[in-house]
């Protein structure tokens, strides 16, 4: 099972303590594109060893698709992160 980003834990508010909720902020994880190229390269790997042309285009639509998925996950993952502080100049 893909496992994503966890959201950070629910904080403290105030001298009640009752947990203020923060909305859920996952982003995807990279190492899902970067898993999927390098089996892709294995696959390509393997299927030019046994000269299997086909096999072999498969093992480098498979390497593509994973190096795309990486890029926009990281692209994802860039985007959704926290703006910093601004201190007035």
């Amino acid at each position: 099972m893909l496992c994503l980003a966890m959201p950070e834990a629910p904080e403290t508010a105030g001298p009640t303590g009752t947990p203020e909720t923060k909305p859920s902020r996952w982003s995807p994880d990279p190492v899902i594109g970067a898993g999927l190229t390098l089996a892709g390269i294995f696959v390509m790997g393997v299927a030019g060893a046994a000269n299997a042309h086909y096999a072999f285009n498969v093992g480098t639509l498979i390497a593509c698709v994973g190096a795309v998925v990486f890029v926009l996950f990281v692209a994802v993952s860039a985007l959704r992160q926290r703006k910093p502080a601004t201190n007035g100049g």
